[in-house]
């Protein structure tokens, strides 16, 4: 009698594992089948095609976890009354792995950002291009020109639980840029403030109907009076007796670096015109 019930046990048993891994097997399959349909004919993806494989990832998961606990909740149950001392040992084991979790249920209720947002945290800045349970992916952004550095960083979700996220999804368009200019006090450009900021408005003039509409909707959205969309020309002087020229703008994120070239063309053109005797130019960002 007690080999035939350890028999029928050991046949529940290998039934449970079978069924087990054919649930893991059909569950993956069905999300690499959808993931490939998603996928297919596109080389770049955009955000809306990442937002859909995201989803599908939770609720594969979901789906895999919710059926392998249902399959094997008498054992389970049997487990935790049996042997708490090694359930206790086990969540300690797995302490950073249910961080991670907790951290993706915080920002799945949170929604601090969705996929195809660019957030900064701690010193990384980057583009969200993939979250799942464990870990969320970001497209590196470097912070002076904001242009893609190439690299990928991958955060644990644990790290959100400890560190605060800043979504600046709202500078990909337009934000303001200041940048200084360092020359030799042998020419003045405070002379010249007027026509230098009537150059600076001539390289703006495109797009600077459309930058004033995107900076009154960021005060309503905001609540804050936020500076004007208007460029300005500052001057001041360094520890070395030299002579700053800061010029601030609120221009399309992805034209800062063309933008500063060509005012700095333009402020370089009337220094050499205006100079009174060989000066050392540096640039400080």
């Amino acid at each position: 009698m007690f080999d035939s019930i350890l028999a029928a046990l050991d046949g529940v048993l290998t039934h449970r594992v079978a069924l087990t891994l054919g649930i893991i097997g059909l569950g993956l399959s069905l999300r690499a089948i959808v993931t490939r349909r998603i996928r297919r004919g596109k080389d770049i993806l955009d955000s809306h095609d990442r937002v859909r494989i995201s989803n599908i990832h939770y609720i594969s998961i979901g789906v895999i976890l919710f059926a392998i606990v249902a399959l094997w909740l008498p054992q389970i149950q049997h487990f935790i009354l049996s042997v708490t001392a090694i359930a206790v040992a086990l969540v300690i084991a797995t302490k950073e792995l249910i961080l991670c979790l907790t951290g993706a249920v915080l920002l799945r209720s949170s929604r601090a950002f969705v996929i195809g947002d660019w957030i900064s945290i701690g010193e990384r800045f980057g583009e969200v291009i993939e979250c799942n349970f464990l870990t969320t992916t970001i497209q590196e952004i470097e912070s002076r020109y904001y242009t893609s550095t190439g690299r990928t960083i991958t955060i644990p979700n644990s790290v959100f639980l400890s560190q605060s996220v800043v979504n600046q999804n709202f500078i990909r368009r337009y934000r303001f840029h200041r940048f200084a200019i360092t020359i030799e006090p042998d020419a003045f450009p405070m002379d010249a403030q007027e026509k230098l900021l009537k150059r600076i408005e001539s390289i703006t003039e495109p797009f600077l109907e459309t930058a004033r509409r995107y900076n009154s909707m960021l005060e309503k959205r905001t609540g804050i009076d936020i500076p004007d969309a208007n460029a300005t020309v500052d001057f001041s002087t360094s520890d070395l007796a030299k002579i700053v020229t800061t010029i601030c703008i609120f221009c399309p994120t992805e034209e800062i670096a063309m933008l500063e070239k060509a005012m700095m063309r333009e402020f370089f053109e009337w220094y050499r015109n205006n100079r009174s005797g060989t000066s050392q130019i540096g640039q400080e960002a």
